[in-house]
């Protein structure tokens, strides 16, 4: 997975901060490996609002973002910023709250999943060449005695897990979309009225998510059916992450984006 790559090389999914993969090459690379960015460890993401994440990541992401559904292909990501280009847990020092979670996007950084000839059963390996910690005096090297390392082996099963799971993500994201379950909702927060006498629910953007009053229409075998192969479970996780808007808010608060004003939430449909 790490060696021998010919042909046309396509890196799987969205790239967001990914900026010169390459595929991991004994020849290429040999001296190559990771030391740890101390110094700026989020850095590389501190300008990607949404990052995505697999449907198996729900249960853990619901404690702390909101989950939307973004673009065309309605990619399930976490929001982490309220405005474009700007992410709201990683500070200055690229450093992200205790307790926070992180997205398996962001823990498989700089390592990437690629196809050979777009064959998606030959997934190979890159790396972004471009990543502060890829280094040529690394603690971790990716080859030992011209073979993959202990730890690039490790890189190597995080990656293929992680794809394994988002085949899973789209298998789900197609579910909802062939019952119809999206819609376009509004992202409210409350806030004092004008005269400061009441609160009033302010909208400051808006985003893809699933229904509740559509998920109320299926037959009772359809939802049985969702709830034995988990896809109830995932649908209510959604759900119940929008309650972190007001987080968010606070979070943008605390490490606001240069000139930042509440805003639009990008990734509507």
């Amino acid at each position: 997975m790490a060696d021998d790559n010919t042909g046309t090389i396509e890196t799987t999914g969205n790239l967001l901060f990914y900026k010169n993969p390459e595929p991991l090459n004994v020849d290429k690379h040999g001296d190559l490996g990771i030391t740890p960015d101390t110094k700026n460890p989020f850095g590389f993401a501190k300008n990607t609002q949404l990052v995505p994440v697999t449907v198996s990541e729900f249960a853990a992401a619901t404690l702390c973002y909101p989950i939307i559904f973004a673009g065309a292909d309605r990619t399930p990501a976490v929001v982490m910023g309220l405005q474009k280009d700007h992410n709201a847990f990683i500070d200055a020092d690229g450093l992200m709250p205790d307790g926070v979670y992180m997205p398996g996007f962001l823990r498989r950084y700089p390592f990437v999943p690629a196809t050979n000839n777009g064959d998606q059963e030959n997934l190979m390996v890159c790396i972004d060449r471009s990543a502060s910690s890829v280094t040529t005096k690394p603690e971790q090297p990716f080859f030992v005695d011209g073979k993959p390392s202990e730890f690039t082996n490790r890189a190597i099963e995080f990656i293929s897990n992680y794809e394994i799971e988002t085949k899973g993500t789209r298998n789900f994201v197609k579910v909802m979309t062939d019952l119809d379950l999206f819609d376009t909702q509004d992202v409210t927060i409350p806030q004092a009225s004008e005269d400061g006498k009441s609160i009033v629910q302010q909208k400051i953007g808006e985003f893809v998510g699933i229904s509740q009053d559509k998920l109320n229409l299926l037959s009772a075998e359809k939802v049985a059916e969702l709830r034995d192969n988990g896809g109830l479970m995932a649908i209510y996780a959604q759900m119940i992450s929008q309650a972190n808007w007001q987080r968010l808010v606070s979070q943008e608060m605390k490490n606001p984006a240069s000139g930042d004003t509440i805003g639009k939430t990008e990734g509507k449909a």
